[in-house]
């Protein structure tokens, strides 16, 4: 196996992932205030999709993001999502719609898709800003798929104290 196909395997397992934590996902599920400092289902959801589009659109590709082009603030409701420590109290008694945020998800991926089917293994090399810095895009990949996961098991665990089945697993 390839580097590029790793990353495609990798990607469709974050994809099942989600999937399948999302699958039976409830307006009131999606949309319960935790108490505490704890983020919403829906905040959390919004801000790991668009993190996935602006790391491959904006960062790695230097593009307008899908929220943008595909007017998602109109969509959604949502002015600004959720993002580093900003944005995330706006959710605490928000009811925000699951179906609007999987078509975004479906939009995101299929332009995440197309991107994977064009790129390279040097392509991977290629250094871009973030955060203060440079990472290659191969590290701005991996830190997509991680930061999709490790958010989709803060979605599992809401669901599983809320008493709802957290990872079908």
């Amino acid at each position: 196996m390839n580097v590029l196909e790793y990353i495609e395997l990798e990607m469709a397992g974050v994809r099942r992932s989600v999937d399948r934590v999302m699958n039976d996902m409830t307006p009131e599920l999606f949309n319960w205030p935790p108490p505490g400092t704890a983020n919403t289902i829906s905040a959390i959801f919004v801000h790991f999709m668009k993190a996935e589009d602006d790391f491959i659109q904006k960062i790695i590709q230097g593009k307008l993001s899908i929220w943008e082009t595909g007017t998602w603030s109109q969509k959604t409701g949502i002015q600004t999502p959720p993002g580093l420590g900003e944005g995330w109290n706006e959710f605490k008694h928000r009811q925000i719609d699951i179906q609007t945020l999987q078509d975004y998800k479906v939009a995101v991926w299929a332009a995440t898709d197309a991107y994977l089917a064009s790129i390279t293994p040097e392509d991977l090399d290629r250094k871009v800003k973030f955060a203060g810095g440079e990472r290659s895009v191969g590290a701005m990949l991996y830190l997509s798929a991680s930061h999709s996961l490790s958010h989709n098991g803060e979605i599992a665990a809401l669901k599983g104290i809320q008493g709802a089945k957290g990872l079908p697993i």
